[in-house]
């Protein structure tokens, strides 16, 4: 394919570098861009682009294939000039003859009424000549010393030139014939800065009216849709990209004045509900960026500006570059909305996480799995100091302790085989001026739990294979669902590291214990996983209050997402519940059978010690054996032989109620033996057996 050809004419280095990259970075390889010096033949060029016409003169070209750049100012830079009485006498300075008049040119289509007086290198400035200001695009040592006060328009460039406006590379594109759907990305910065030229506007002059004049030619150099309504929602201003984009073949007559719901009913404020910045709506089967900026003076709401985009990319980056940073576990996620629940025991919860996560202490959050302990996490990191800080999160459980240690401190260059050339960053680092989140704390292991103690307390790391400390300023949330205060007890955890993290302890509540939320939980993450509204059956409510949930919430969103699969149509009956519901069913039928087993195969008291000993140590993801199943008998005062834990952990297995492994593994209770375990509870209170006795395992 043919790759046109534009010949780039300025009149020094700098602006061709400029409008050069300019072009290189809309169009890359699409266009050949030439410099006068290597075109040898006019006719092989398909286009000219010059900074001005006078450059072109003497060439031999047609006007089909000339076109002059017109050139760009900083929008935000104007409001000086607005502060300027009309009819004030003012240099307008830059370095041609041409580039000054043209920029006069440019202000007086802006609507700026000034005695305008264009100035450049060769003119001589008249210190009688009563001007004191002076508007300059390009370089201020251009600007008579004697002026009293200049003001730049020059759109802010490493270059101190000003680069083509939008609208010229549109043209070129449209010229040769090339793609313009990248258009409204470049103009994204350009929209935000007449957005807040707009509201500071309407704060000077307090009505919208007045500002007409001014901002019908500033909102038209762009090709975005803007639109500002007033205080009632009446359209006040609205430029011809709006009618564009919307394809509203409407005249101003039927559009001014008139409520933006009545125009134009998708651009409405209920449409935009939910948020005011990147909402995308579909209009005729077209999607566009909808930006709200609410325009508000002495506290009093006077009006919005609504800009609007035809391209969509400019929100998928963000939420692709959004969805990197939280995958790399760099950005909070929730926050404590996202925390659902009205019960007594979350809301005290809630109470207690507010006040510690203003500190910038140590916390400790405890609680089962699946109860949601890292969107706790996330929370007190979002209403800390630090929120606008990193938040990373470390799961211990999932890491392995070969490399533990350089993934938390990082290590150097060459500190082992296989290490990174120039070596490694470690989490803790990543995590400067932020806040650390050591999920599964209890798993990790001594040799860690030595290095996390040294962190805490000198607050600073050196890297594997390093030979300096790193100071660090990080905040540290840990989390657990195992008992550390027995792990220290059993010579499992240091001792000096769990006071170290039990500083600021925040208990997270099981689901059983908070069950009046689960109504409101279900309505949640039924929203999260149907686009349309589920009915639940009464009896389906009442099931799933009543069950235990030994996998807390999380197991609420696998039974939701279960649901949600298999039901008929919206709705979900009792047959839509998954098969723990209906194991639960027939293990309770069978349960007076099983107690009736117990009975006569031994003492109740005996099956109890051996299955609450078996649940301690689930609890503690530990295997346990006949030793200490017999210890705990001897701690609860009704001893059991080892003969006798072994024949009755052989009827429990018999029953399905434990599991024994292999050779050295030890057993486990089922989840059909913590519902007999829980039933013969009951029928030991029933019968007035203490069983609350002090235990270690």
């Amino acid at each position: 394919m043919k790759v046109p050809k534009l010949l780039l004419i300025t009149k020094d280095p700098r602006t061709f570098e400029l409008f050069h990259k300019q072009l290189w970075d809309y169009f890359g390889e699409t266009i050949a861009i030439l410099n006068p010096e290597v075109v040898r033949d006019l006719n092989e060029v398909d286009l000219v682009l010059t900074s001005s016409r006078k450059l072109t003169v003497d060439l031999p070209i047609s006007q089909e294939k000339l076109l002059v750049a017109r050139r760009a100012i900083d929008i935000s830079r104007l409001e000086p000039l607005l502060a300027l009485p009309a009819g004030t006498k003012c240099l307008v300075v830059n370095n041609m003859v041409e580039t000054a008049q043209e920029t006069v040119e440019l202000l007086q289509n802006l609507g700026f009424d000034f005695e305008m007086v264009p100035f450049y290198p060769g003119l001589h400035f008249d210190r009688d000549s009563n001007i004191r200001v002076a508007i300059y695009p390009e370089l201020i040592d251009l600007v008579p010393k004697e002026i009293e006060h200049a003001i730049t328009i020059l759109l802010t460039t490493r270059h101190f030139v000003r680069p083509m406006d939008f609208s010229t590379i549109v043209e070129i594109a449209v010229l040769l014939k090339l793609s313009t759907n990248e258009a409204n990305i470049c103009t994204a910065k350009y929209i935000r800065e007449i957005i807040s030229l707009s509201r500071r506007f309407f704060q000077a002059l307090n009505h919208v009216n007045d500002l007409n004049h001014q901002l019908d030619a500033i909102l038209d150099t762009v090709h975005d849709g803007i639109i500002a309504t007033d205080s009632t929602a009446k359209i006040v201003q609205m430029n011809q990209a709006a009618y564009k984009i919307l394809g509203a073949k409407l005249s101003e007559d039927q559009t001014l004045n008139k409520t933006i719901t009545d125009v134009f009913p998708k651009l409405n404020p209920e449409s935009i509900s939910g948020g005011k910045e990147n909402v995308i709506l579909s209009i005729d089967g077209m999607d566009i960026v909808v930006n709200r900026t609410p325009i508000e003076v002495n506290d009093q709401h006077r009006g919005e500006v609504i800009a609007f985009q035809d391209v969509t990319k400019i929100q998928k980056l963000e939420q692709d570059l959004r969805k990197k940073l939280q995958g790399q576990g760099l950005s909070s996620r929730y926050t404590i909305v996202d925390i659902i629940g009205t019960s007594s025991k979350i809301r005290e919860t809630i109470n207690v996480l507010k006040k510690i996560a203003h500190s910038d202490r140590t916390v400790l959050l405890l609680g089962e799995n699946g109860t949601g302990k890292e969107l706790f996490a996330h929370s007190i990191h979002h209403l800390s100091a630090r929120r606008n800080g990193t938040f990373l999160p470390v799961n211990f459980a999932g890491l392995p302790e070969s490399l533990a240690e350089s993934e938390l401190f990082g290590y150097e260059d060459g500190a082992f085989t296989g290490a990174k050339k120039g070596g490694k960053v470690g989490l803790f680092e990543l995590a400067h001026n932020g806040t650390i989140f050591l999920d599964e704390i209890g798993d990790a292991s001594p040799s860690l739990q030595a290095l996390l103690l040294r962190v805490l307390q000198e607050k600073q790391v050196m890297r594997v294979g390093g030979q300096r400390v790193i100071p660090i300023n990080v905040r540290v949330v840990a989390a657990t669902n195992r008992n550390l205060k027995e792990m220290v007890e059993q010579g499992k955890f240091r001792e000096d590291l769990y006071y170290r993290l039990f500083v600021l302890p925040l208990r997270i509540p099981p689901l059983k214990e908070r069950k009046e939320d689960i109504p409101l939980l279900l309505e949640h993450f039924l929203k999260e996983n149907s686009v349309t509204k589920i009915n639940v059956s009464d009896e389906v409510l009442e099931r799933l209050i009543s069950y235990h949930w030994p996998g807390n919430i999380r197991e609420l969103v696998s039974v939701v997402q279960y649901m949600t699969s298999v039901m008929e149509g919206n709705h979900v009956t009792l047959a839509d519940l998954p098969e723990q519901f209906r194991e639960r069913e027939e293990i309770a039928n069978r349960n007076n059978d099983v107690l009736d087993i117990f009975n006569k195969s031994g003492d109740l008291m005996d099956f109890y010690i051996i299955l609450s000993s078996l649940e301690k140590a689930k609890a503690n993801r530990e295997s346990i054996g006949r030793g200490k199943i017999v210890q705990r008998s001897l701690d609860l005062e009704a001893p059991l032989t080892d003969q006798q834990v072994r024949s009755r952990m052989l009827t429990l297995g018999q029953l399905g109620l434990l599991y024994s492994g292999t050779r050295g593994q030890g057993s486990r209770i089922t989840e059909r033996g913590l519902f007999v375990l829980r039933q013969l509870e009951r029928q030991l209170e029933d019968i007035g057996v203490s069983k609350n006795r002090p235990v270690r395992l």
